[in-house]
């Protein structure tokens, strides 16, 4: 590396118990000690992994022969987090070590990138960050898109990337490169992530992403609106809001309350330049569209529209959407060019970029009443919302509102963010 931080690098996770430090130790740690990771950092400050866990999996952690390896390159630092209690969700529980890394990250002016245990990173991630960091960069982004576990990581022992000996024993890295990683990722989606085929049938109350497979290649271009923050510099930061870790999680509006003045964003459009992978079981969350007769495929594209629409997605993750982004585990060529020009032609149906207008790259008057017809059907979408809100999730809903009739000050606030959040577009 010819280029060197000035200024420290802190890697963020949060973690507690037996699966998930073993995701951490087995797959995300082993694949950031390959050679164009974190051997490849290069910083003037001490750059830190801090480890926001319980104490009991602090001991577990610091036991294996990995983690004694990966202090050759960086420095481990224990954030205590209490264990998780009964009955509260692991989502928000994660939020308290998050708010005290970032705020430390924050107070210290370091470069940081905020992963989750089960991640895994294509070979050359953490130099690419360091290069553009060097560059200037303030902010690097890449999709957080789910994979199918059992899928996934079939794809990857079938190439003989993983192995069966345990890498938390061995203190072996996992070196994968962005094309390996995109083959299985391509052939090893989740099903959340199936239901977001542009062109499957059925209903969704949230939609993140849209993608489409390009004929004849082992590689899908999608359209992203859930991005994860592999470089955040906390210098160029001027007021540090953590307001969302007390009602969300870091995939919310935090990017959106801190991102508003940094001038230098680069997105990863390519899995060449990195590929971070996310997973989870199949029988852990198993999202099935809801299908509509005889006009399936007409109702999910403007659900999308609604979805998008929604205050879950803020300005900054709607900016990003309009922007392609290529999983591919062959050299790109024509046909993704086709399949790119045909997307945008499809999504501008049905969403406007921010700043644009309804017509914007609009090519003739079908193309004009195609959009009309469909905005008419993605706001009607959008007004019958709430109704759809409270048939997905009656239970909660019933439970929030004898609650707050109760007159539980908690229940009545979380009660107002939802409305704010899934109801109305606050942008």
């Amino acid at each position: 590396m010819d280029s060197v931080l000035e200024r420290p690098f802190y890697f963020i996770v949060v973690l507690w118990g037996d699966r998930f430090r073993d995701y951490f130790l087995d797959y995300c740690l082993p694949s950031l000690l390959s050679p164009g990771n974190l051997p490849a950092l290069s910083t003037r400050q001490l750059s830190k992994f801090l480890i926001a866990t319980t104490a009991a999996d602090w001991e577990a952690i610091n036991s294996c022969p990995l983690f004694r390896a990966m202090q050759r390159y960086i420095s481990p630092e224990l954030i205590e987090i209490p264990p998780c209690p009964p009955g509260r969700s692991n989502y928000h529980h994660m939020g308290i070590g998050h708010k005290l890394a970032c705020e430390r990250a924050f107070r210290d002016a370091a470069y940081a990138m905020v992963l989750d245990p089960d991640f895994m990173f294509s070979d050359g991630t953490v130099a690419r960050l360091q290069h553009l960091a060097c560059s200037g960069f303030q902010l690097v982004i890449a999709p957080a898109l789910r994979l199918g576990e059992e899928a996934f990581f079939g794809q990857l022992h079938k190439m003989g990337v993983l192995s069966g000996s345990s890498r938390t024993e061995n203190g072996m890295a996992l070196v994968i490169t962005g094309r390996q990683m995109a083959y299985a990722a391509v052939n090893g989606l989740h099903n959340e992530m199936l239901s977001y085929e542009w062109d499957a049938p059925g209903f969704l109350l949230i939609v993140s992403a849209a993608w489409w497979r390009v004929p004849g290649e082992n590689g899908i271009l999608i359209h992203c609106l859930n991005w994860q923050p592999m470089l955040l510099d906390y210098g160029a930061i001027a007021d540090h809001d953590t307001s969302t870790f007390d009602r969300w999680t870091i995939d919310g509006d935090y990017l959106f309350n801190n991102a508003k003045d940094l001038t230098k964003i680069h997105v990863v459009q390519d899995s060449d330049e990195m590929f971070v992978a996310g997973w989870g079981p199949i029988a852990e969350c198993r999202i099935v569209k809801h299908q509509i007769p005889f006009a399936g495929k007409l109702v999910a594209k403007a659900q999308f529209g609604a979805s998008y629409k929604s205050a879950f997605f803020d300005l900054f993750k709607r900016r990003a959407f309009f922007l392609p982004v290529r999983w591919h585990a062959q050299p790109l060529n024509a046909k993704w060019n086709e399949v790119e020009d045909r997307a945008m032609r499809e999504l501008l149906r049905y969403v406007t970029p921010p700043n644009r207008s309804l017509f914007f790259g609009a090519d003739g008057w079908t193309e004009r009443l195609c959009r009309i017809a469909a905005r008419v059907l993605t706001t009607c979408l959008v007004i019958l919302r709430p109704i759809f809100i409270i048939i997905y999730h009656r239970q909660a809903v019933w439970r929030k509102l004898r609650q707050a009739a109760r007159a539980e000050k908690d229940a009545i606030r979380q009660l107002v963010w939802y409305v704010r959040l899934f109801g109305f577009n606050r942008n």
